[in-house]
């Protein structure tokens, strides 16, 4: 039998926390706007420099400010249309995980899944000095983590308003796979655009890896 959706405030949260950084940097002057990605977007450049300095003189505050772009490079974006397209795909992918395994976990594959996204784009592109920013890196990891609860347990139909009636999971988990080909294809094929590819496919394997974990430790309540 299909679920009651949920009234995910933690959604709502992670939508208003994003919308509400953009309109921040609206507010900004261009100069203002510029400095602002570079200090909390992903420069691989910078953060590898910060990497090289904790291995040879260990933590200091200078790399710990040099790694807060782990967390806050997801909730950058570039414009309307970047913030839209995020949005829509997080609203989609974030209620049916958090219908799936929960709110809490939903959070933690959303965390990890953007701290991978971030690590992934710096270690293939170690030279660049262009900020990796926006959520699709951490939607990509609730896409990978929906996948892999539908391949590993049967989960049922979810709702996602405001779609009427619940969506099958599979063509969801579909729509999920199918967008991890595509982004496999334009990364390995270096495709040249200011999309970034690598961020999507480790936001991707991050989510879907702490989906692998979590179905090792626990069973949904709705499976009998």
């Amino acid at each position: 039998m299909a679920r009651r959706p949920l009234q995910s405030l933690e959604v709502i949260a992670l939508i208003l926390v994003n919308v509400g950084v953009f309109f921040h940097e609206l507010s900004l002057v261009p100069m203002q706007r510029i400095a602002f990605d570079q200090r909390f977007g992903a420069v691989p450049v910078a953060m590898w420099e910060a990497w090289r300095t904790f291995r040879e003189s260990g933590l200091s505050r200078e790399v710990v400010a040099a790694g807060v772009p782990l967390v806050t490079a997801s909730y950058l974006h570039a414009g309307v249309g970047h913030l839209a397209g995020n949005m829509l795909f997080l609203w989609i992918f974030a209620n049916v995980v958090a219908q799936t395994i929960g709110r809490g976990l939903l959070l933690v594959v959303y965390a990890v899944g953007g701290i991978v996204a971030v690590l992934v784009y710096v270690r293939t592109n170690p030279t660049s000095d262009v900020p990796m920013i926006g959520a699709s890196g951490a939607v990509a990891a609730l896409a990978g983590a929906y996948f892999t609860l539908v391949f590993r347990w049967e989960v049922p139909p979810v709702f996602v308003w405001p779609l009427a009636g619940a969506v099958p999971a599979s063509r969801l988990a579909f729509l999920a796979i199918w967008n991890f080909i595509l982004d496999t294809g334009a990364f390995v094929g270096h495709s040249q655009t200011h999309v970034a590819y690598g961020a999507h496919v480790g936001g991707f394997l991050g989510g879907a890896l702490v989906a692998m974990v979590i179905a090792s430790i626990s069973g949904p309540e709705w499976r009998g």
